[in-house]
């Protein structure tokens, strides 16, 4: 059933978590700040109303949270698990949960909470609205009143959490999702006691020179297509090993070449294993997301990604041919 206010699905999840029940919280494959940050800010906020939840992740969380203590919140999934009630934050598709989807089977309650473009839509109770800015920002405005009477520290938690969710959507404010709703929010999260400079410098700076040396090849690969209307750029498993480092590495990698001059649309192609890339689209003006979904991805109209099969040479032409298409 699909849920068309924030009023509503505070009465849902509320209600249904009412019930005493174990309950699961799930991302997408591959989570990202807002999956990440929305959860724990969840977590969080239901711990302080004597519910308890599990974060279930495919595999072991990446030290760039370690800021909010995450790897102490989450666990891994294991076939073994099950919950009556599954929240699924930051998606709304089956095949984006990657390991964690056997959960979507087990459950008896689910409910959805997302900000990307509906598409196939677990069957659940769902709330999805691509006009908010990251799935974090919806958490907050859900539970504000509860957030602010919670003590110093668990608001401060949420706060930060939130705030990471927010910054990672928004690129620290540079991307146009960005909007008059964000600004509140954020001053909101200050008022808990916010340092917003610390968590950026957490989140999005804090490079080792490994890291550094790994962008710096990545960059090297960058070619020009459609009179430097569109530039592709990869990475290698090699290049990983190389540096002595593993793929979550790749995280925000296209920060470094946002905002590039005359380029209306960037494909990052990384190699997940031999013959295999996962494939990152930005563009400025270009609908990426019916590019991905041609070939079973999805996302945002400007940020969509998907999975591909091939040596790079095949799988760029045939992103390419795409991309012309949306260009003319």
């Amino acid at each position: 059933m699909k849920i068309h206010s924030l009023p509503k699905l505070k009465e849902i999840l509320l209600n249904t978590l009412e019930q005493g029940s174990e309950t699961g919280i799930v991302t997408h494959e591959n989570p990202d700040g807002d999956g990440i940050g929305a959860a724990l800010a969840l977590q969080e906020i239901l711990l302080t109303l004597n519910l308890k939840s599990d974060i279930i992740l495919e595999e072991k969380i990446p030290e760039v949270y370690r800021f909010l203590n995450a790897e102490s919140r989450t666990i891994v999934y294991d076939k073994d698990l099950s919950y009556k009630t599954l929240i699924v934050l930051d998606c709304h598709e089956h095949e984006r949960l990657g390991s964690c989807e056997p959960l979507i089977t087990k459950a008896e309650n689910i409910i959805v909470i997302d900000h990307h473009i509906e598409n196939n839509v677990i069957e659940s109770d769902y709330f999805i609205d691509s006009a908010k800015v990251a799935v974090g920002a919806i958490i907050f405005l859900l539970f504000q009143e509860e957030i602010f009477q919670m003590n110093k520290k668990s608001a401060l938690y949420v706060a930060e959490a939130v705030y990471l969710s927010i910054i990672n959507d928004t690129d620290n404010f540079i991307n146009s999702n960005v909007d008059e709703e964000t600004f509140q929010v954020c001053a909101q999260l200050m008022e808990l006691g916010l340092d917003p400079g610390s968590i950026t410098k957490l989140f999005l700076l804090n490079k080792t020179p490994a890291e550094m040396r790994y962008v710096g090849g990545i960059l090297n690969t960058i070619k020009e297509f459609c009179h430097g209307k569109v530039v592709f750029l990869n990475s290698t498993s090699k290049m990983l090993e190389q540096n002595k480092l593993d793929a979550k590495a790749d995280y925000k990698i296209l920060r470094w070449v946002k905002g590039m001059k005359n380029v209306e649309v960037v494909g990052y192609f990384s190699e997940t294993s031999s013959g295999k890339y996962k494939l990152s689209l930005r563009s400025v003006s270009v609908n990426v997301n019916i590019i991905a979904g041609k070939f079973g991805g999805g996302g945002h109209k400007k940020a969509s990604g998907c999975s591909l099969e091939g040596n790079l040479a095949e799988v760029e032409e045939l992103v390419l041919t795409e991309i012309k298409k949306q260009l003319k």
